[in-house]
């Protein structure tokens, strides 16, 4: 009875593990150091703790995401993030919203980020910078960032919207907080 339930499990896992990779291709790269300096003032001092980027790449999508990093930056007597983001275009287009979901040290939701480009973007690489407001808890606890393609438009006026299911499901493979949400976009 046991080996019949743990079968049981191993082909669920193994069922769900095969939906799950036939609509994403997640790649997972090192954002930089948690602990870090900024005027002057050190943050998270003794942490050996990494930030991670997570690219979450829709096998349907027109458009490829290469890497994304995230940055604090201070201006205009404020913190902001700022973020890079490479794309590979497999199709013209005219406008693409890519999106950041924050999680911090704990694998919390803290926000997501939106970021609207309406302009022509020709086949290749392309390069999307955008900037939010951040506070001073969201500098200290950012660790990991999940960023996906949202929505594409194309030049014949026709669009490309990801599938929220799929990205749910991705998203639960990361054990991080099973949050998508987006009440706080734009932040």
């Amino acid at each position: 009875m046991c080996n019949i339930r743990f079968s049981i499990f191993t082909l669920l896992l193994i069922i769900s593990s095969n939906t799950f990779s036939a609509g994403y291709d997640i790649k997972r790269f090192d954002d930089g150091s948690f602990s870090f300096s900024i005027l002057g003032m050190k943050l998270n001092e003794g942490s050996t703790l990494k930030r991670e980027s997570i690219l979450f790449n829709d096998k349907t999508s027109p458009v490829t995401l290469i890497s994304h990093s995230m940055s604090v930056v201070y201006k205009d007597r404020r913190f902001r993030f700022s973020g890079k983001t490479k794309i590979n275009v497999k199709k013209k287009i005219q406008a693409i919203n890519i999106r950041t979901i924050l999680f911090n040290i704990f694998g919390q939701h803290m926000s997501n980020l939106s970021n609207t480009e309406a302009k022509d973007f020709s086949v290749g690489e392309n390069l999307v910078n955008g900037k939010w407001r951040a506070s001073d808890s969201d500098i200290t606890e950012l660790l990991t960032s999940v960023t996906y393609i949202a929505r594409v438009r194309y030049e014949d006026g026709t669009q490309w919207v990801s599938n929220r299911d799929n990205l749910q499901l991705a998203l639960s493979s990361l054990h991080l907080e099973k949050k998508i949400g987006e009440d706080d976009e734009g932040k």
